[in-house]
């Protein structure tokens, strides 16, 4: 009994899916980062209005921004690794 062969259909350009998922990765990428940035500097922005209505202490604020500021300097960094 002979064996039988199969094939595997094969795309005429195979590297058009690998570039296909490049750009969507590269569109989530800046996508969170611009997310982030943003969200980012409107809580700057919140925090400045509540503290001068609510004089909320300065030192509170300051450790708040930092305490959210780690992470967002991870993603951004992350962002333009990915880009060289």
């Amino acid at each position: 009994m002979a064996a039988r062969s199969r094939t595997i259909p094969v795309s005429p350009e195979p590297n058009i899916s690998v570039l296909r998922l490049a750009e969507k990765q590269e569109d989530t990428r800046t996508r969170i980062a611009v997310f982030f940035v943003a969200g980012y500097l409107l809580l700057i922005l919140l925090l400045i209005i509540l503290s001068t209505f609510f004089a909320l202490p300065a030192d509170n604020v300051k450790d708040f921004l930092l305490a959210i500021g780690s992470p967002l300097g991870f993603i951004i960094g992350f962002y333009f690794k990915s880009q060289q």
